[in-house]
């Protein structure tokens, strides 16, 4: 399945104390370029994240939030009833041995350190949610899956309608190709009768026909048709393969600008020379589509 490299993808979950909301987007970019923002509860699985991510994308510039609710904060306080016994005997020895007096009160002893913890160094966040999150993770993924693939769907439609008609082009400029050599044969005839007109000279019939000869093998395009031919051939069987296509399209499409390009500087024909601009625009429309794809 052809997708696209831009999409949004959101999940969200809680689950009793937490809640917990995903959101990944991604954008264009020649890469695969991830950058997480996730809460310092879960940093020490972040890498296990970017890891997921990294398995279901391959290619854009991927940003990624993970916001995380608690919803019963109050739970993950401890009161260290021994901190407090602590502070108070030395409050007491102050007072016994240097004569210092002062009262202290509730508020004091909450906001001495170690009195109230959130349990040291939070080791069961992370436990807790891991699974919810990596869960999420893949749901936000899936949902960033669908948005790019319905895009790609209509990029790789819109591609092929330009595939058909550089096609067209194609047959067009072949066409006029047998007439562009009989045109410059009836040129150089009558320029050269009008120069020998009165003067009795005579010009060579070989004369002519030699120099009409190089002019068309000089001006030959069966190949870079031919080539056209193939390349438009392969764009197709590309979008029907699926997949990370993107970079195969676009260098098929450079190719495609260059044999188009080779016959606008052989071809010497008004009508041709129209009809490579048309394609060269077509071409430039499906290159820019292709950077847009995965």
């Amino acid at each position: 399945m052809t997708c696209s490299m831009t999409g949004f993808g959101r999940a969200q979950r809680s689950t009793g104390r937490y809640a917990v909301d995903i959101e990944i987007r991604s954008l264009n970019n020649r890469y695969l370029k991830v950058r997480l923002r996730v809460p310092s509860a879960i940093s020490n699985f972040e890498a296990q994240i970017e890891n997921l991510v990294r398995s279901r994308l391959s290619r854009g510039a991927v940003d990624m939030w993970v916001r995380i609710t608690d919803l019963a904060p109050a739970a993950g306080y401890t009161l260290d009833m021994d901190m407090v016994r602590r502070y108070r005997e030395f409050a007491s020895t102050l007072e016994a041995e240097l004569g210092i007096h002062g009262e202290i009160g509730l508020s004091d002893y909450i906001m001495l350190p170690g009195v109230i913890s959130t349990g040291g160094d939070d080791s069961g966040v992370p436990d807790e949610l891991r699974a919810v999150v990596m869960d999420l993770t893949g749901e936000a993924i899936g949902s960033l899956e669908e948005m790019r693939m319905r895009e790609g769907r209509a990029l790789s439609l819109d591609i092929a309608k330009r595939a058909d008609i550089i096609g067209a082009l194609a047959k067009e400029i072949s066409a006029r190709t047998g007439g562009v050599v009989t045109a410059y044969r009836d040129r150089i005839l009558s320029r050269v009768k009008e120069l020998v007109a009165g003067s009795g000279a005579e010009i060579s019939e070989e004369n002519i026909l030699r120099e009409v000869s190089i002019f068309a093998e000089r001006s030959d395009i069966s190949e870079e048709l031919a080539r056209i031919e193939s390349h438009l051939q392969q764009l197709r069987e590309t979008l029907e393969s699926g997949g990370g296509l993107g970079r195969k399209l676009e260098f098929v499409a450079q190719e495609l600008h260059r044999e188009i390009n080779t016959i606008g500087s052989k071809a010497n024909d008004a009508a041709i020379s129209r009809l490579v601009v048309d394609a060269k625009g077509e071409i430039d429309k499906i290159r820019e589509q292709c950077q847009n794809l995965e």
